[in-house]
């Protein structure tokens, strides 16, 4: 019934445009009446693929799936998991000290020398080398060797126990006889004097 109208009135169409092509002329007639059967043309195109697609549609939804077996590779990757870890709680470290007994605190040991005398040359690259292969950390590296001082003095207290230490550059000049405040170092590491004491007129 759809399609006997639709053919109805493209024939009325067509022959309404005959009639307009000749009561108004040729030129704009025909240009109106191909206007109409353009027009007419894309609506049966639109209407015939609206179609086709709803047949589409229709034979997607009817598709029948093959029994096939299954991949081993995709099922092992569809059913692998995660283990569930569970979280393990641990106690806080607790302080091994109390306050009737505070923690040590490490302090240095600053005694006055008065300095004897700065090695020089051979003498006092020896002793430097000797302390860098004992592993000494306070010994500098080689290339500041020269800007370095080492010399040989006497503690106040005691003096008959030599003492060898290190004058960092910066310190100034020392000469026999003054004296300096010497930070005593651990076993095994060169002594270095950290204050001058200035001489008593």
């Amino acid at each position: 019934m759809f399609v006997v109208n639709r053919k109805m009135s493209l024939l009325m169409l067509a022959l309404l445009s005959v009639s307009l092509c000749g009561c108004l002329g040729g030129s704009l007639g025909v240009q109106i009446a191909r206007s109409i059967l353009l027009q007419g043309a894309d609506k049966l195109a639109s209407d015939a693929y609206d179609r086709h697609l709803l047949k589409e549609q229709e034979a997607s939804r009817n598709v029948v799936l093959k029994d096939t077996v299954p991949d081993q590779y995709w099922v092992a990757f569809a059913t692998s998991g995660f283990k569930t870890m569970t979280p393990s709680i641990e106690p806080l470290p607790t302080a091994n000290y109390t306050e009737d007994k505070p923690l040590p605190v490490q302090t240095t040991q600053l005694v006055r020398v008065e300095l004897w005398n700065l090695l020089i040359g051979e003498e006092k690259r020896s002793v430097l080398e000797k302390g860098r292969l004992l592993g000494a950390s306070t010994v500098p590296p080689p290339s500041e060797w020269k800007n370095w001082q080492v010399a040989t003095g006497a503690l106040d207290s005691d003096k008959t126990k030599p003492i060898t230490f290190l004058i960092p550059p910066g310190f100034g000049k020392m000469s026999s006889g003054e004296a300096a405040f010497i930070e005593l170092a651990g076993a095994g590491d060169f002594n270095i004097a950290r204050y001058p004491i200035a001489k008593q007129n």
